[in-house]
């Protein structure tokens, strides 16, 4: 079975909006709306589960009733503190439901609505073959290391560098299986499902992205997304 697990927990403060960045709309609508929507097109996906902050819930459902026609099944839940809360939170209700036993979960940034059929495709089947896997494209930018935010300590070789994206997607059962087995406050330093993966020593393969899966988080990302919208999704 494959799962695709919208995270939408973010507050949307770097964007300066009364809302969450997850729920504003480019050209009528919705960030969130357009992510989950790329996932149900693929044709790939038996269930769609979208973690949102409790204060919006309600108004979560609300949106996908009035924006999505499809017989794929939906849940809503609550979402953590934390991004790792929330991913945990996600493979919980999924053992609660039965259905995290040999099941990918796809999980997304709800704010990345511009993923296409390859991306999705190419995600669950490295998921299948290697366990785990994370979206990326190579850096072009020189990187710089700076532990102070001052000085520089290093300029690292971007030839081995790559800017991650979402999806990272993940045999369920056994991400599940690691983070219970991580200790509680390493699990509660990492960002994603990739860095349990690679903690426990596991490999994680890279699945090529797209420069156009950008993630809404400035004003002027909404009118990117809208060239991005005419040049590649019309």
């Amino acid at each position: 079975m494959n799962i695709a697990a919208i995270l939408a927990g973010g507050s949307g403060l770097r964007m300066g909006t009364a809302v969450p960045k997850q729920f504003l709309e480019i050209e009528g609508v919705p960030v969130i709306i357009r992510s989950i929507n790329a996932f149900l097109g693929s044709g790939k996906i038996d269930k769609c589960i979208v973690s949102v902050s409790e204060d919006f819930i309600s108004y979560t459902k609300e949106q996908i009733a009035e924006f999505i026609r499809t017989d794929t099944e939906i849940f809503v839940i609550k979402g953590g503190k934390t991004r790792g809360d929330t991913l945990f939170g996600v493979l919980s209700f999924m053992k609660e439901q039965g259905f995290l036993e040999e099941s990918v979960v796809l999980t997304h940034d709800a704010v990345r609505p511009f993923i296409n059929d390859r991306i999705i495709e190419e995600n669950i089947a490295a998921a299948k073959k290697y366990g785990a896997c994370n979206t990326a494209i190579p850096a072009v930018d020189t990187m710089l290391l700076s532990s102070d935010g001052e000085f520089i300590d290093s300029v690292p070789d971007r030839n081995k560098l790559f800017h991650a994206q979402t999806p990272q997607s993940f045999d369920a059962e056994k991400l599940y299986k690691l983070i219970e087995n991580t200790p509680r406050d390493v699990f509660g330093m990492m960002t994603d499902g990739c860095s349990v993966f690679t903690y426990h020593g596991e490999k994680v393969f890279l699945v090529k992205g797209e420069t156009y899966n950008i993630k809404i988080t400035y004003p002027d990302d909404l009118i990117r997304a809208k060239g991005i919208i005419r040049e590649y999704f019309n």
